[in-house]
Formats: C-alpha cells, sequence, structure tokens
C-alpha cells in the first residue's frame, strides 16, 4: 500500500501546478532558457561530510564525491534527470550523497549540457568522454552508469555505445524512471497520463525533439529502447506506476526477456515519477536495493 507519506508529497506536487508547464506542444525555447534556475552544487555540509572534488570538461562542470575515509574503490558515474533541458537539482545532490554514504563507492556527476541549445549529439560526446575520462584514470570500468528520468535514459543509450564502441563496460546499470522512448507514443501513456503528478506528454513529446536535433527520435542514441541490449550488463530499473514513462520501463523489462539481458524490475503502485529520489519510505527501499545491487557487482 502507498505509504501516507507519498500520497501526501503527490497532493503537493500536483498543487504546485507545475505540470501545466508540460500541457503544450509548442512550447518556446527562448522562454526555457531564461526561465531556468541554476544549477545545484553540492552543499557546504555535503563537502565536509564527503570529499568532493570539481574540474571541467570542453567547458563543462564534472563533478566527483566520495567518501573523505575508508571507502570502497571504483566509482559509479550518475547521469541527472531533468528532461535534458533543466539543471541538476539539490534533490539529486541529496540523492547522491545518501548513495555516497550508503555504498562508499565514488560517483563522478557531470552537469552535461542542455537543451535547446545544445542536442543528443552534444550531450552524448560529453557523457562518452567523461566514461573514457573514468576508464583511462580508474584503469578499470566503473561499477555502474546510474541515472534518473532523462538520465537514466542517457545512462542506457552510453551503456549501448560503449558497447558498440568495444571499450570495457560498466558492471550494471541503475535505472530510475528511465526516459527510454522521447517519441511519447505508447498508448497506455494516455490512460496513465491523469495520475501523473509531473508529467503530460505534449511537453514531453516537445522535449523530446529538441533532444533529439537532427537526429531521428527513434535512433536509440536518442531512444534507447530502439536498441539492442545484448551484451549489457545487469540492469536495476525502477518505477511507479503513476508516471506516463512507466509504460518505457514495462517495454525495456520485456524487451530484456526476450533477449536474455539480465533485468531486474521494481514497480511500485501508486507511486510518482523519480519516487527514488523523493525521501519516502519507499524510497529507502530502493535505495536499499542500489546499496545491495552495487555491492553484489563490486564484490
Amino acid at each position: 500500500m502507498t505509504s501516507l507519506t507519498a500520497r501526501l508529497a503527490a497532493l503537493a506536487i500536483r498543487l504546485t501546478g507545475r505540470r501545466r508547464n508540460l500541457a503544450r506542444d509548442d512550447l518556446d525555447p527562448e522562454e526555457a532558457v531564461a526561465a531556468r534556475a541554476r544549477p545545484a552544487r553540492p552543499t557546504r555540509a555535503q563537502r565536509r561530510r564527503f570529499a568532493v572534488d570539481w574540474n571541467l570538461h570542453d567547458g563543462f562542470e564534472v563533478y566527483s564525491m566520495a567518501p573523505r575515509a575508508g571507502g570502497r574503490t571504483g566509482g559509479v558515474i550518475y547521469l541527472h534527470g531533468g528532461a535534458y533541458t533543466s539543471p541538476i537539482t539539490r534533490i539529486h545532490w541529496r540523492f547522491i550523497a545518501r548513495m555516497v554514504a550508503q555504498t562508499g563507492l565514488r560517483f563522478t556527476v557531470p552537469l552535461y549540457p542542455l537543451t535547446p541549445e545544445h542536442s543528443c549529439a552534444d550531450i552524448c560526446a560529453l557523457a562518452m568522454a567523461v566514461y573514457r575520462d573514468r576508464l583511462a584514470m580508474d584503469g578499470e570500468p566503473p561499477v555502474a552508469l546510474m541515472g534518473d528520468s532523462a538520465g537514466g535514459g542517457l545512462a542506457l543509450s552510453l551503456a549501448m555505445q560503449v558497447r558498440d564502441a568495444g571499450l570495457p563496460g560498466p558492471g550494471g546499470l541503475v535505472l530510475i524512471s528511465p526516459w527510454l522512448d522521447v517519441t511519447t507514443n505508447d498508448p497506455s501513456q494516455a490512460r496513465i497520463e491523469p495520475s501523473d503528478v509531473m508529467l503530460m506528454r505534449p511537453g514531453v513529446r516537445a522535449l523530446g525533439h529538441w533532444y533529439a536535433g537532427d537526429r531521428a527520435t527513434t535512433d536509440p542514441r536518442v531512444s534507447p529502447l530502439f536498441g539492442s541490449l545484448r551484451g549489457l550488463p545487469p540492469i536495476e530499473l525502477f518505477c511507479g506506476s503513476h508516471d506516463i514513462l512507466v509504460a518505457d520501463a514495462r517495454r525495456l523489462a520485456a524487451r530484456a526477456r526476450a533477449e536474455a539481458c539480465p533485468l531486474a524490475y521494481h514497480e511500485e503502485a501508486g507511486l510518482m515519477h523519480v519516487y527514488p529520489l523523493l525521501g519516502l519510505p519507499e524510497s529507502r527501499r530502493a535505495e536499499a536495493r542500489i546499496g545491495r545491487f552495487l555491492a553484489g557487482i563490486r564484490d
């Protein structure tokens, strides 16, 4: 049963009215850039608790957050959500900090280029460059690629591109409410949309076109649901049933069964988009599952 905390959180999110920003498909790129918030950075408290490093890659910030001492070797590349057009938030950093504390792993977090100024080609190029850098510096592939929403789609796409480039692949993938098909054409999404307190199909579809740029929206680099899962590492997949992107998650789980790709699917009834990040009772269960998954890869 959905917790009272989760039900109240869903009501609070709906009452903000932010979902209405995605009710139209004629989103204005200039307005989107003008209204964009500044990206969040690790707080002073997080910097005191963890070892936080920062560098620039082709002009874009890349952060690293790790235990100050006694941490395990190996790292995770985390790709934040935001429909490829919104920057990383404090919610992301709080979740990342909890994961670092729980797992003892270093999390590398690129603040990748955003749409509409950039598109899939630029974003994937930066993600691949960060992956190659970590591979060169660590001498081994990441323990996992991990991401939420758009970042989850980017994590799966990056894993496919790493495989196709013949590079050593990550040990696993953690996908949280991933955006896997930017066409947003699955018929079941119309039935789910009234229960979704965050997303609406018209705006999401428009943002998907911004991300695709000159590429087809069905290009696997844009919508990894159209790519092959063969040869990919184990996947841990989380989604809530009150999220239009659950349609993508269910299709990915079915594809994994058909292609014999190891995938564990966790769907929470009545939960909203990216619920594992939101500090709910159900979020804690998801965090524990993620911790066990990462520990299993490393051990």
